[in-house]
């Protein structure tokens, strides 16, 4: 944090980005360190392939947000969080490598250190934790917009404080962020309480398909392109898919495999209920994340990634018995 904060007060225009498609806290902690940077008296703008997803547009406007890379913007730092891969910028990589100086700010214990200076805690429960850290470390109490957006990266990372990585300093922090302004109630319903009736008809489809091993250990969820084109869910119903799996009893690791575009490739996401490390298991194929919650990109048909994903979770699964 020490080496991040030097880099803050020796520079003057900065670019936070975040990876594609952003969740809470990806966009959450990318606000909310664009708003500190402003008030440490530097320019700031938020940099993330695509923008802000629809889901998401309840997040204060506490910054500027660029969705396209242009030639305009040239800041002299360029700053990720929540990106443990490079390539995850989507087409804010080619802003990343153009720019002399570089900080990743991260909590995955995949994280390549790609930054020429590379602050990475895979104990924190949110990026949006660190930089509630940032804040203080400069002597600063985040307003109530800025208390929000951390708020949501926290809500957002923790299962609503349900996961592993819930610590009491997590709490602390929410309780110091909800005397600043945050009602719990209005971040629950513009998280959860969102969808559309497409969404909800989507869920049903989807889970009438749920399989598990005949042992209960591996549950998963198959979602064929059809069905995203029949459906066309929103992105946020998409991508809690996993947790529905992983919510039965017996199961210790659970998986969805989703076909969603036609370019030949399978999205994974993996969870585990703690005792078995799935980011060891996305590593297998290329990707990576916590070892409760990972992902990765498979190419091929939807049986051809079951067949190799599933051998994989077994294997997993029977060596911590």
């Amino acid at each position: 944090m020490k080496a991040v904060m030097e880099v803050i007060r020796r520079h003057k225009s900065f670019a936070v980005a975040s990876h594609i498609n952003p969740e809470g806290d990806a966009l959450g902690s990318a606000l909310g360190l664009a708003s500190l940077l402003k008030r440490l008296g530097k320019t700031a703008v938020v940099a993330t392939d695509g923008g802000i997803p629809e889901a998401f547009e309840f997040f204060p406007k506490v910054a500027r947000v660029i969705g396209r890379l242009t030639p305009r913007l040239a800041p002299e730092v360029v700053m990720t969080v929540d990106v443990p891969v490079l390539a995850r910028l989507g087409c804010m990589q080619e802003l990343f490598e153009r720019t002399k100086h570089t900080v990743v700010i991260d909590h995955h214990v995949s994280n390549q250190y790609f930054g020429k200076v590379n602050w990475v805690d895979p104990k924190a429960a949110a990026v949006g934790e660190m930089i509630y850290r940032l804040y203080r470390a400069f002597g600063l109490r985040p307003t109530r917009n800025e208390a929000l957006c951390l708020y949501v990266s926290l809500v957002t990372d923790t299962g609503s404080f349900r996961y592993m990585s819930t610590t009491p300093e997590v709490h602390q922090i929410a309780s110091d962020l909800i005397a600043r302004g945050v009602s719990p109630l209005k971040v629950a319903q513009d998280l959860y309480e969102c969808h559309a009736p497409r969404d909800l008809r989507f869920l049903g489809a989807v889970l009438q398909d749920l399989k598990t091993t005949s042992d209960g250990k591996v549950a998963w969820l198959e979602v064929p392109r059809a069905r995203f084109q029949s459906f066309r869910p929103g992105p946020e119903i998409a991508d809690e898919l996993v947790n529905y799996p992983r919510a039965i009893r017996t199961a210790e690791v659970a998986f969805v495999l989703k076909e969603e575009f036609s370019d030949g490739k399978i999205r994974i996401s993996f969870r585990s209920k703690g005792r078995v490390d799935v980011n060891r298991i996305a590593k297998q194929f290329g990707g990576g994340g916590h070892m409760a919650a990972s992902g990765c990109t498979v190419p091929g048909t939807l049986s051809q990634a079951r067949t190799k994903v599933l051998n994989a979770v077994r294997k997993a699964v029977a060596s911590t018995r």
